[in-house]
């Protein structure tokens, strides 16, 4: 039996999937260390809005909360810090470790303790080298992660971009091994499914015309997701006479300039709000396309996975890092450059004037992202640790 410690900041709705399907296999004994538990307004950083997820992150797999001495416990790096980490590893309970990133203090114990006691160390991160950075901090980041980087056992890659990242920094690439970014593709799709019998009432609330297009844009209203870009481009699009709708689903702080320009100028733009993770269908079923827009620092954009599995394609910015992987251009999607309005809102009037077209690569997204599974992460994760040597 393998023993498998994994560390990760708190509970997500998108790793826990994982973790239930480790706990099945057989010849695995897995157990998750948490470093805190966001509380409601922790959870709603950015979405201004206080929540907690609505579905169960904490069943059907073995976890514990580790003992947090952070004066304020959270997401930033001094936020997680769990000197207990550090025992729990030197005790030998676990042969072996993986540790979702480096962003924070307890990541950075967990990884020094490893390497003292030479226990083997997997990374799953979903950094990319995308976003650039000043020279000092290029400077300091090459120095410590080209040390770092090297000394991991096996790389759990999220995705191509990921892979580019860690061959940056001296990485071997045949110790890597793709554990890609998912979704549970079966909940969303069910959930989508389930909820389009009822699309008419979702519009009728929304107050989008049974003929629109309607292109969602679901995240936080913050400057580097570029929100604003969605209405711009949905602004051109509407000026040429074409019937789209932009569904703008969360909250954050640009909310109320977002709303000052649709109201100014009129535009078919509904705010619905935050919506959970059970609500999200009915934003789903309502739509057609699925726009992100975002600047630097959207390392993947996991809404494209959940779109994708609900068969709808993407408009993307090519700052986003699961472009190269999942939108192809003419196929699943677009791929446009980051602020450049005139070619996403060429990208919009392309899906809105063609609603055959929007079948077409909905129905290529929805057979794409068959591959980025809970199953194929796992499966990947035990291919991994099998190539493992154990002391």
């Amino acid at each position: 039996m393998l023993r498998v410690g994994i560390l990760l900041t708190h509970p997500t709705q998108y790793h826990s999937p994982w973790f239930k399907e480790l706990a099945k296999r057989p010849g695995l004994d897995i157990k998750v260390f948490y470093c805190f538990q966001p509380d409601v307004d922790q959870q709603g950083v950015d979405f201004n809005v206080p929540f907690q997820w609505d579905i169960p992150l904490l069943e059907g797999y073995p976890n514990a909360f580790l003992k947090n001495v952070a004066l304020r416990a959270g997401f930033h790096f001094s936020g997680c810090d769990t000197p207990e980490i550090r025992d729990i590893i030197s005790s030998r309970q676990f042969d072996v470790w993986i540790i979702n990133g480096w962003k924070v203090k307890s990541d950075w114990q967990a990884m020094t303790s490893c390497w003292k006691n030479e226990i083997p160390m997997l990374i799953r991160g979903d950094s990319n080298l995308l976003d650039p950075k000043p020279w000092h901090l290029r400077i300091a980041k090459r120095v410590v992660l080209g040390r770092w980087i090297p000394r991991f056992t096996r790389y759990l890659t999220v995705g191509s971009l990921n892979e580019d990242f860690y061959k940056f920094y001296g990485a071997d690439p045949s110790r890597f091994f793709p554990v890609r970014h998912f979704v549970d593709n079966e909940r969303f799709a069910s959930a989508a499914k389930d909820a389009k019998p009822r699309k008419l009432e979702w519009l009728a609330k929304w107050r989008i015309a049974d003929d629109a297009v309607v292109f969602l844009f679901a995240g936080k209203f913050i400057d580097k997701k570029r929100p604003m870009d969605a209405v711009h481009a949905i602004e051109r699009v509407y000026a040429t006479g074409r019937k789209v709708h932009l569904l703008m689903v969360g909250d954050g702080n640009l909310r109320g300039v977002l709303q000052k320009c649709v109201l100014e100028k009129d535009l078919p733009v509904t705010f619905t709000g935050f919506l959970n993770q059970v609500e999200m269908a009915q934003a789903y079923a309502s739509s057609h396309v699925l726009v992100l827009p975002s600047g630097y620092a959207e390392t993947w954009g996991l809404v494209v996975n959940e779109a994708m599995s609900c068969g709808l394609p993407a408009i993307v910015s090519d700052r986003v890092g699961c472009g190269p992987d999942l939108v192809k251009q003419g196929k699943t999607g677009s791929i446009f450059p980051v602020g450049n309005i005139a070619l996403f809102a060429e990208a919009v009037s392309q899906y809105a004037g063609n609603v055959s077209l929007i079948s077409e690569h909905g129905a290529n997204a929805k057979e794409a992202i068959e591959g980025y599974s809970i199953v194929a992460a796992a499966d990947n994760t035990v291919a991994a640790l099998a190539t493992l040597k154990i002391k």
